[in-house]
């Protein structure tokens, strides 16, 4: 599954750089701290290339941050996820290319219906058929 994250016609790795923001305390980074401690050295080893940067912030809720050859930064916040759920983020950002998500793009579609829509002032005669018929 790694290989997505790569452009297919450079072979270049996509993301630059991911950052593992977490506090030291807190109870919403309990699984991002559990995630540094245990499964972090194991997901190195899958993405060798990915150089990862773990950051302490006190009083804050935990996020990733990363940062794409093209320029462009995703942030995704891990409040409150287990360790598996943010090695299933870190993984999501790494097979990403930097684009924006395609969930939330416009397709540029049109939407055409059957049914005749009002484009103007409403009137009641409007859908009255026409007398000549």
């Amino acid at each position: 599954r790694a290989e997505h994250a790569m452009d297919s016609r450079t072979g270049i790795w996509q993301l630059r750089r991911l950052v593992v923001q977490h506090c030291t305390w807190g109870g919403s980074s309990a699984g991002a701290r559990e995630f540094v401690e245990k499964a972090l050295p194991e997901w190195k080893k899958r993405f060798p290339q990915i150089p990862v940067e773990v950051v302490v912030r006190k009083n804050r809720h935990p996020h990733l941050h990363g940062e794409y050859r093209n320029g462009r930064e995703k942030q995704i916040g891990i409040k409150n996820e287990d360790a598996e759920g943010v090695t299933t983020y870190m993984d999501f950002l790494a097979q990403q290319w930097g684009g924006k998500h395609s969930a939330i793009m416009h397709t540029g579609r049109r939407i055409e219906s059957k049914a005749q829509s009002v484009n103007g002032t409403w009137t009641p005669l409007l859908n009255r058929p026409s007398q000549s018929q």
